[in-house]
């Protein structure tokens, strides 16, 4: 049971320390865990395991410190424009759209 906490406790600062260097917020509070997710990357490394959590954070959120050598873009989603997630999809390529749509439907978006 140790080694479990241990390795939670290490896979929970990875995410706070991601975030971080991502976007520049500081999280606050993991609110839930979404699941994880096996998929194959296009680069030829393989299968990935990505976990997903809905997590609250303290920072600019009108204005993340991107690294833009990682990130091109960002954008908020919400109930009303989801099918934007789906845009230039081909069918099965919808696991962003379905884990937000999923995050939204089981805690609506707190206000901003």
């Amino acid at each position: 049971m140790e080694q479990f906490a241990s390795a939670k406790q290490a896979l929970l600062e990875a995410l706070a320390r991601e975030v971080e260097e991502e976007t520049g917020w500081r999280l606050t509070r993991v609110r839930r865990f979404l699941g994880t997710t096996t998929w194959t990357g296009d680069d030829g490394g393989g299968l990935r395991h990505e976990a997903d959590y809905l997590v609250e954070v303290d920072g600019d959120l009108d204005h993340p410190m991107l690294e833009w050598s990682k990130h091109s873009a960002y954008d908020w989603f919400g109930p009303d424009n989801l099918a934007r997630l789906k845009e230039n999809c081909g069918p099965g390529e919808f696991m962003i759209h379905d884990l937000i749509a999923r995050a939204v439907a089981e805690h609506p978006p707190m206000p901003r």
